[in-house]
């Protein structure tokens, strides 16, 4: 099966990639300080000599907020750009399992990459994110190249 990337399916696809880079082992360990820090901001406000808060920890809440805020949009438009740098719109692209190897193709680009490559997979709704072994980069493929089956054949091969 192939399938012509549109705008909309690199939308999809990096919402998915964002989800999976937002809730990783170390994204949650950010987002736990990044948490901690904004409640400790605020007691710091609310708890103390009565007197008014005034200066950098009258500021402290604001900063926690839009560092998260910040952690969001980036993760976000990495996705997208690596998405969108991968698989452009207007992009013909498929994907076939064979016994050894996982084939890719992107028009006239053809992968064609070893079961063992991958350390991990996750299937959203658009996206099924592969994990490459030994490092953070990871290989988003259309999900709709993929029946429930093969979804189950390649979560078996990747282990």
């Amino acid at each position: 099966m192939s399938v012509t990337v549109s705008e909309a399916l690199v939308r999809r696809m990096a919402r998915d990639a964002a989800v999976y880079g937002l809730t990783r082992p170390w994204a949650i360990v950010m987002w736990v300080a990044l948490a901690a820090s904004l409640v400790l901001s605020i007691l710091n406000l609310t708890v103390g000599s009565g007197a008014a808060v005034s200066g950098t920890a009258a500021w402290l809440p604001f900063f926690s907020v839009a560092l998260m805020a910040v952690a969001v949009g980036m993760t976000v438009s990495g996705a997208r750009r690596a998405v969108r740098q991968a698989l452009p719109p207007g992009t013909v692209t498929w994907a076939r399992l064979n016994d050894e190897t996982l084939q890719i193709g992107a028009d006239r680009r053809v992968s064609v990459i070893p079961y063992d490559t991958f350390q991990g997979m996750r299937v959203g709704s658009d996206a099924v994110i592969l994990r490459v072994q030994g490092s953070s980069a990871v290989t988003a493929v259309p999900r709709i190249l993929f029946t429930d089956h093969e979804v189950a054949l390649l979560r078996d091969r990747i282990g």
